[in-house]
């Protein structure tokens, strides 16, 4: 009986092994599938909200302005930094400007609220 019971055991703990192992590569594998997505796409799918929908009172910033607006107004560059969602290529585009040039855009940016100050 003890032995059954013993050998059983095993069997069972080393299922458990085996999908702990198993779920931590899924889990990574998923994180992965997910920033390519990301990537390729700019955004999860599901988490694209069209922005033009939304009433344009809702979607004005802390300064008053639309973000839309100011996202069409933007130098490609900056646009290009903003739908990518890189720091750096925004950093690159700002360094390109001249100092007041830079100054009016990030302001716009943080009144329209595409850019937290």
């Amino acid at each position: 009986d003890k032995q059954l019971y013993a050998g059983f055991m095993e069997g069972v703990n080393q299922f458990i092994k085996r999908i702990e192992v198993r779920a931590v590569q899924k889990k990574a594998e998923i994180e992965e599938e997910r920033a390519r997505e990301v990537l390729e796409k700019g955004a999860d799918a599901e988490d694209a909200v069209d922005i033009s929908e939304i009433p344009l009172e809702q979607r004005l910033g802390p300064g008053g302005l639309d973000p839309m607006e100011v996202f069409e107004s933007l130098p490609e560059s900056m646009q290009e930094a903003f739908e990518s969602r890189q720091k750096e290529k925004l950093e690159e585009a700002l360094r390109s400007m001249t100092v007041d040039e830079a100054e009016y855009h990030m302001k716009r940016c943080v009144d329209s609220g595409l850019w937290n100050a």
